[in-house]
């Protein structure tokens, strides 16, 4: 009887630490500003800066949780107080067959107080990720 009571009591310790460690650590699921993801993977757009004028690379990748290759078209949008402008398209291209990957760039100027999003077309639907904003 005296095992079951310090067995009780040190699966009550270990349940405490667990719930106290839970609520203590970041969410493992929180996508990072730029990325967003989607049913079947996800899309991120990097580089660049938001935040100063200038001309930048900016890339934009899809990771395919799926199996197959497929065929997507890539670009990015911009947005600031006034408008919030037509995608500007970098191409389409596959998946990598391996990786399930695909991704494209483009150099194009950003203004200081726009945020910029990437934007992914597959079969006639539009897909973004969250707005990077200064």
């Amino acid at each position: 009887m005296e095992s079951v009571k310090r067995y009780a009591g040190i699966a009550a310790s270990l349940i405490s630490v667990l719930g106290v460690t839970v609520i203590a650590a970041p969410a493992a699921s929180a996508t990072p500003s730029g990325c967003g993801d989607l049913e079947n993977g996800q899309l991120c757009i990097t580089g660049g800066k938001v935040g100063v004028h200038g001309t930048f690379t900016w890339t934009v990748g899809y990771s395919r949780s799926k199996s197959g290759q497929i065929t997507v078209t890539l670009g990015d949008q911009r947005k600031n107080s006034k408008i919030t402008a037509l995608p500007t398209y970098y191409g389409s291209v596959k998946t990598n067959k391996t990786a399930n990957y695909a991704q494209l760039s483009n150099k194009h100027g950003i203004d200081a107080g726009d945020c910029i999003r990437g934007i992914m077309e597959y079969k006639g639907k539009t897909y973004v990720t969250k707005w990077r904003c200064p």
